[in-house]
């Protein structure tokens, strides 16, 4: 049995007449995973504590930038940035300006560009030709890859700013590069983009170079925004910082080397399987293109968009693919990725005419990224009660220690209680070229002198548990469990809670 055969049969499970009932049903499991994912999303945006033990360190930096300290600067006790560009702490620190040092101001710069980009994706499916079901669902299937990609659609992390200002920047590319001022525009999100995470230097060399197959010489406003909006305030932070800026943001941030061994388990479980349906899409899409190439001989051109988003679509999945195969990469890392393929239902249903199959693959996609566990399942995403009272606690009894405290994963936890946050452990190891160099002078100096009254660790693997640094901390300090009523546990990434309390001996 051919393809073509498959197709049909495949075509007959949902007949002519009964079409307009799949169309209610995807559109209405579109409007159910919105309304659930605005549940969730505002759910995590008011809950004051840490979601991810990253987020305390992004908070750190953003706070900084309010209150006008430098950022990025050699390893210390007190301070080590986080490896990201400057754009998100930065406008992260606009806010904090006005509300003082929280979590939820960045949360809601992350989750006004979630919805944002769930926004851009309908609207540049239905410019595709797409009816109302595939362009809706292009949007709400990113909302349901919540699980998928690990729950960091809504925290203080850069990778919602990026992925919005990316697709922003590329639609702008596709759709208004006719003009000087739609190129100049392309070339400005697309710099943004970058000066959000480094990803989108890659990003923008592809955007450009499709860029000068489709509009020639005049990729020229594109070159020339993009340079305007980036050069400054790279070169700038790099004079001000004396090299810091690129020695952490290219230097420590490509530390991690990429481990080949991870590939195919990430491609079969992650890309074939939680993001099948779209896959299978996005296949359909590019056979289509190249039989149109081999047998109908001119009906495609690279600079029309359907290819321009084919191309865009999987740079995007290959940054996905490199960022999550490096040592230590994270679900975060398929943000960008997904987001793109969340394109094809809606490329598809505007050049195919067996909606019937989009309409099934759809609905599969649907199952795949909603598959339980799921992610407002107890223990999945979804802060309880108990997590805050406990937080309130661990807060409550830092606030009584008589003394400075060093709380190594949560510095906010420390701010909350009126303490000075100390150095986040997480980002210092990064920033110690993964634990190789020696810990900074100072945070030896202050262990040795029992300088903190209490120091708590998550006891995570190569952070706090790093034979070094316990066996400093040990010849200072006295270990004890901490009691579970003050111990809130992270729910993204690597799962993380104080489990230990040191004592000075």
């Amino acid at each position: 049995m051919n393809w073509r055969l498959q197709i049909a049969n495949l075509q007959s499970l949902l007949p002519q007449k009964h079409r307009l009932w799949g169309e209610i049903l995807v559109i209405g499991t579109a409007v159910a995973v919105i309304l659930w994912f605005l549940f969730l999303a505002v759910n995590r945006l008011a809950y004051p504590y840490d979601l991810d033990f990253i987020e305390d360190a992004m908070l750190m930096q953003a706070w900084r930038t309010a209150v006008r300290q430098p950022v990025y600067l050699p390893p210390n006790a007190d301070y080590v940035p986080q490896v990201y560009m400057p754009l998100y702490t930065w406008l992260g620190g606009l806010l904090l300006r006005l509300t003082g040092p929280a979590l939820w101001p960045l949360r809601l710069i992350s989750l006004l560009s979630t919805l944002g980009t769930a926004v851009l994706l309908t609207c540049i499916t239905r410019k595709e030709q797409a009816g109302w079901a595939a362009a809706l669902a292009s949007g709400a299937l990113f909302l349901a890859g919540y699980k998928l990609v690990g729950g960091w659609l809504d925290l203080a992390r850069v990778d919602a700013l990026f992925t919005f200002l990316t697709l922003a920047g590329m639609g702008t590319a596709v759709y208004a590069h006719r003009t000087r001022r739609g190129l100049a525009l392309a070339g400005l999100l697309m710099g943004l983009s970058f000066l959000t995470k480094q990803n989108g230097l890659f990003l923008s060399a592809v955007a450009g170079g499709w860029l000068l197959l489709a509009a020639g010489g005049r990729v020229r406003w594109f070159v020339a925004a993009w340079l305007g909006v980036t050069a400054v305030p790279l070169l700038w932070l790099q004079a001000a910082t004396d090299g810091w800026f690129a020695t952490t943001v290219f230097g420590v941030a490509y530390a991690s080397p990429v481990d080949v061994r991870r590939v195919w388990p990430i491609l079969r479980r992650e890309f074939l399987g939680g993001m099948g349906g779209m896959v299978m899409m996005a296949g359909i899409l590019v056979a289509k293109s190249i039989r149109k190439l081999t047998i109908d001989n001119s009906q495609f051109s690279i600079v029309n968009s359907q290819a321009a988003w084919l191309l865009f679509m999987g740079a995007a999945v290959f940054v996905s693919l490199a960022g999550r195969a490096s040592v230590g990469g994270n679900l975060n890392n398929l943000i960008i990725g997904y987001a793109l393929l969340c394109l094809s239902p809606g490329l598809l249903a505007g050049r195919w005419r067996r909606r019937s199959v989009i309409l099934l693959l759809i609905l599969l996609q649907f199952g795949l990224s909603l598959r339980p566990p799921l992610p407002y399942a107890p223990n999945r995403f979804l802060p309880t009660a108990n997590m805050r009272a406990n937080g309130d606690r661990l807060v409550a009894y830092l606030a009584r220690v008589d003394g400075e405290v060093l709380v190594m994963l949560h510095p906010h936890y420390a701010q909350l209680a009126g303490k000075t946050p100390g150095v986040h452990i997480q980002t210092l190891w990064h920033a110690r070229w993964r634990g190789q160099a020696p810990l900074p002078a100072d945070l030896v100096a202050r262990i040795e002198t029992r300088a903190y009254a209490v120091i708590v660790s998550d006891e995570t693997v190569y952070f706090e548990t790093e034979p070094a640094l316990v066996a400093l901390i040990e010849a200072h300090y006295r270990r004890e469990l901490l009691p579970q009523s003050l111990s809130p546990p992270t729910l993204s990434g690597i799962a993380a809670r104080p489990l230990v309390v040191y004592r000075p001996r």
